[in-house]
């Protein structure tokens, strides 16, 4: 099936559209996608009739149906034939055990690698640079079923001019190999060179951050990029919260704040990354929308109000995931209105939903979805 108007939403630029615009235009395309979703995917048929959703008359974001992201760890949902999937990608599996897995077709695929790097590159800059992964060697590597972790670093080495890993895993502990990343930031701070090091939350702070820290060692790394992605939980477990991470990234870096960079993003809209922007909030593409809803009713929330976080985006057309209710919590911080110039929704992620709330949503959805 060919989606002319999703691709020519995908040619333009990433923040460049502010709200009046870009509503008319994101709605236009989520009609088109979502009437293939439920011609495709049985099981997502039968949760919107269950919905009573009226594909003709919704006019609102807002108003289109939303599945929870547990979903996609009971069911590989699809709206494309089996012998169409390309690529299929499973999270880390939770407390629970279980893993949300997504298939991808080609076409997919190439628009989340897309839109992804479009993000990428807006926030990094188009120059390449040396790439330090705080990870072992086997994560860079090639296999048709990959974990998100592997595929979060391989999608971002497009922006790579060399790659490094620095890790070495010994009996199911990380290691940092200490000699190889000092000899590495030194290269670059004599050279005057700017470079990104990368590292999921936790292991970067506590592997290389901590380390360093204690050492009372520190880099003059002006002008490169410190980019991590992951979950909070440990680390606010241990009293360090993501102003203390950045102040002591800043540190040992030699980096100003502003350029140490939260990656958010979830499996079950791959290729839909949200970076902090230089004031410190997230900018929703002109291809998706955030929306707020309350923990209890479900019903959207105001600018400041915190809730549930449901993230709408077009780009996935192998698998029902256009519209997904997540299990964190955050607010909407402003439309339009960033000191650092760039259009749409702002917002912030705040944590996780409590369990029992997490489940209460859950078992609501998936009885509707059946």
């Amino acid at each position: 099936m060919e989606f002319k108007h999703l691709n020519d939403l995908l040619m333009k630029e990433v923040y460049s559209l502010d709200r009046a615009h870009k509503s008319s235009l994101l709605i236009e395309v989520l009609r088109k996608v979502a009437h293939h979703h439920y011609n495709n995917c049985q099981p997502y048929q039968n949760f919107c009739k269950k919905r009573r959703f009226n594909y003709d008359k919704w006019q609102q974001i807002e108003e289109l149906p939303y599945l929870p992201a547990s979903i996609f760890k009971d069911a590989l949902l699809l709206s494309i034939p089996e012998n169409k999937i390309f690529r299929t990608i499973s999270s880390s599996a939770t407390t629970s055990g279980r893993s949300s897995r997504i298939a991808l077709d080609k076409e997919t695929s190439r628009r989340q690698s897309k839109c992804f790097n479009k993000v990428v590159l807006n926030r990094l800059g188009n120059k390449r640079r040396k790439f330090i992964v705080i990870d072992t060697p086997e994560s860079v590597g090639r296999n048709r079923q990959v974990t998100a972790r592997s595929s979060t670093i391989r999608s971002l080495l497009f922006c790579a001019g060399k790659t490094h890993t620095c890790l070495e895993e010994i009996d199911g502990k990380f290691n940092l190999d200490d000699d190889k990343f000092d000899k590495l930031l030194l290269e670059a701070e004599n050279a005057k060179e700017e470079i990104i090091i990368f590292g999921f939350t936790y292991i970067l702070y506590s592997v290389v951050v901590r380390k360093l820290l204690e050492k009372k060692m520190k880099y003059k790394l002006k002008g490169s990029k410190i980019i991590h992605i992951g979950g909070w939980k440990k680390l606010e477990s241990e009293k360090v919260s993501p102003k203390k991470l950045i102040a002591d990234c800043s540190d040992v870096f030699g980096v100003n704040k502003g350029d140490v960079v939260d990656f958010y993003g979830f499996t079950e809209q791959s290729g839909m990354i949200y970076p902090t922007c230089e004031a410190g909030v997230r900018h929703v593409p002109i291809w998706g929308e955030v929306v707020v809803r309350d923990q209890l009713s479900l019903n959207p929330m105001r600018i400041g109000e915190e809730g549930l976080l449901q993230f709408i985006t077009p780009i996935q057309t192998s698998y029902p995931g256009h519209s997904v209710l997540t299990e964190d919590v955050g607010c909407i911080t402003g439309i339009d209105d960033c000191s650092c110039g760039r259009k749409g929704k702002t917002f912030k992620v705040l944590g996780r939903a409590k369990q029992a709330e997490i489940r209460g949503c859950g078992d609501i959805m998936a009885e509707k979805f059946a």
